[in-house]
């Protein structure tokens, strides 16, 4: 029996883990799948971690495959991209899901906006993303450096490349001059809803956490509520909606 106020224990399985992918599994109970991209990690010496755990699943309702790249080749591994993409597809078909959405920080965000360019996604919430790694895209950009060096050759230059029309995406930046190389690539647009968030640098998700609106802010993305996202950021984190000139909301296409 829980105690009151007690969260219920969320049931993930570990469907992988060696040199190429992590993958883990949560099933929920909607015909909503996420899939939840890892970062780069906090301990370099170690792979990436599950994350999002409660955030992605909302508390368990959704679906969720958790997907980390060990090698942090920021899925420049060969194929890979396109074996995360069968893998999704295939849960998908499974639950018979009726939305895909997708989400991440970091090399999780790149990751959450370059999965539409290979399979259906209907969101994609992106926070503190690199765009680029690529040293003719990015050239000012010189953080991740260690794991840049090892990449096995750039198949994905830059995330706007594979992000599809079809998809909507959600892009949270921090106006640190910390993330300036990757922020100046960001383009809003009719299917890319663009925030800054000031007095964040790359710890956006931790600030979004600490205001206590992170859990509400993916699931108004992934819900499409453009509207009512851009309020909540704006004043609980004084964030700025950069918009695309004659931008129609998506909540007004609905």
């Amino acid at each position: 029996m829980r105690a009151a106020g007690q969260k219920p224990a969320l049931h993930i399985d570990t469907l992988r883990d060696d040199a190429r992918l992590r993958l883990w599994r949560h099933r929920g109970r909607s015909r909503r799948l996420v899939v939840s991209f890892s970062g780069v990690g906090r301990d370099r010496s170690q792979p990436p971690r599950l994350e999002f755990g409660r955030t992605a699943s909302a508390n368990g309702r959704d679906h969720v495959l958790y997907i980390a790249d060990p090698a942090r080749s920021w899925l420049n591994q060969p194929g890979l991209i396109e074996e995360i993409a069968g893998l999704v597809e295939t849960e998908a078909a499974q639950l018979g899901a009726t939305q895909v959405v997708a989400m991440g920080h970091s090399l999780g965000g790149f990751s959450a906006l370059v999965l539409g360019g290979f399979t259906r996604v209907d969101v994609a919430l992106a926070i503190s993303p690199q765009y680029s790694l690529d040293p003719s895209v990015a050239p000012d950009e010189n953080r991740w450096m260690m794991f840049r060096q090892h990449f096995p050759g750039l198949r994905i230059s830059q995330a706007a490349d594979h992000m599809a029309p079809s998809t909507q995406h959600y892009i949270l930046f921090g106006k640190h001059y910390r993330e300036a190389p990757q922020r100046r690539l960001m383009r809003p647009a009719p299917n890319a809803a663009c925030f800054l968030l000031p007095k964040v640098r790359h710890d956006s998700v931790v600030k979004l956490h600490e205001a206590g609106i992170l859990d509400e802010v993916v699931q108004l993305a992934f819900a499409g509520r453009s509207r009512r996202l851009r309020q909540l950021l704006a004043e609980r984190m004084q964030a700025v909606a950069l918009t695309a000139p004659g931008t129609p909301d998506p909540e007004d296409l609905a």
